[in-house]
């Protein structure tokens, strides 16, 4: 599916690996990686979305407020704590973007993750 362009915000469904790397599932994710590195990459930088609300302190509620052209099955999390790189051709779907405001929480709370 990497016939599609992929932006900053963009939440796709992707075939990621589990933190041990034995094994996959499709899960919703958010696009992190900026929009430039999207264009010339075959890789996207990927945060996984749950709607498993146990809370790490690294994380940012999305509700279906925030999600633009798209809705939400249930209200999620999205786990900054555990950024994934993903071949394009993994992802299977667009299925929404996240508000601007939404953006901005999520970069606020990267900063506080990786105390810049």
């Amino acid at each position: 599916m990497n016939s599609l362009s992929f932006k900053q915000g963009d939440i796709v469904v992707a075939t990621l690996l589990f933190s041990e790397q034995i094994g996959a599932k499709k899960r919703p994710a958010l696009v992190i990686s900026n929009s430039s590195y999207n264009a010339v990459s075959e890789d996207l930088i990927l945060l996984k979305i749950t709607s498993n609300l146990k809370k790490t302190g690294y994380d940012v509620i999305l509700a279906g407020k925030d999600v633009l052209d798209g809705k939400l099955k249930a209200e999620s999390l999205i786990m900054v704590d555990n950024p994934v790189t993903t071949y394009k051709q993994l992802i299977e779907r667009k299925v929404g973007r996240i508000t601007e405001q939404k953006l901005n929480e999520v970069k606020q709370k990267i900063k506080q993750f990786y105390a810049l």
